[in-house]
């Protein structure tokens, strides 16, 4: 007598090539997406204008030339720039200036900047790094933190005038800081500069392409 193979007990052994995934028992109820640093949204601050230290303005709309007299202004000025930027920020500096950007309120500022929109670019041209990497910095280790949104190179040789160091903002290829001396602390102001901050930015992207990486901030340690 032959025995035929129950159908209800015969195994299956078609192969459709799919794998079946079983999730683990001990995943959270709820998934959370942590962001990284560099995409964290930071509030932008708000420019402090008096009448002592810098009147009020808006950058692309207050055709006026603001004469900064102190250090005071010209850090008021920076910070108020960041505050209303929206595209880009160049700088170009001799050493990283700590009196003037060695501390919380810019840096704070310039965070907010470069993580407000993923479009920002901020980029600084430095002359002499050699203070900033013996002395520290605030800049240099928040470039550190966001380095795939602020970038600093060091000027070349033939782009360094030492007997006029170069010290200026450009924002938004609109306005136009200028420091023009140290002692005593001096410079000037255009929020609606065009034509002088165009020529700024041009000047800057040229440099840029000469500038190089400089290696001794990322091996700073933090």
């Amino acid at each position: 007598m032959t025995n035929t193979p129950n159908d209800n007990t015969a195994a299956d052994t078609t192969d459709d090539g799919l794998i079946e995934f079983v999730l683990p028992e001990d995943l959270p109820h709820q998934l959370v997406i942590v962001k990284d640093d560099e995409d964290t949204i930071v509030a932008r601050p708000l420019p402090m204008f008096t009448d002592e230290l810098l009147p009020p303005f808006i950058l692309g709309e207050t055709d006026i030339r603001v004469e900064l007299s102190h250090l005071v202004m010209l850090q008021n000025a920076a910070i108020a720039l960041l505050a209303q930027s929206k595209r880009e920020i160049l700088i170009v500096t001799p050493d990283l200036e700590h009196a003037r950007f060695d501390n919380d309120e810019f840096i704070n500022a310039l965070s907010a900047f470069s993580r407000s929109s993923r479009y920002t670019v901020t980029r600084l041209l430095i002359a002499n790094p050699s203070m900033a990497v013996t002395e520290g910095h605030r800049l240099v280790k928040l470039a550190r933190k966001l380095s795939s949104l602020i970038d600093i190179r060091q000027l070349h040789d033939d782009d360094i005038d030492v007997s006029q160091p170069q010290a200026w903002i450009v924002a938004d290829d609109i306005g136009l800081l200028r420091c023009t001396n140290r002692d005593p602390w001096q410079g000037s102001l255009l929020p609606k500069g065009t034509p002088y901050a165009q020529q700024a930015r041009t000047r800057f992207m040229e440099w840029w392409e000469r500038g190089a990486e400089i290696q001794d901030f990322r091996e700073l340690a933090i």
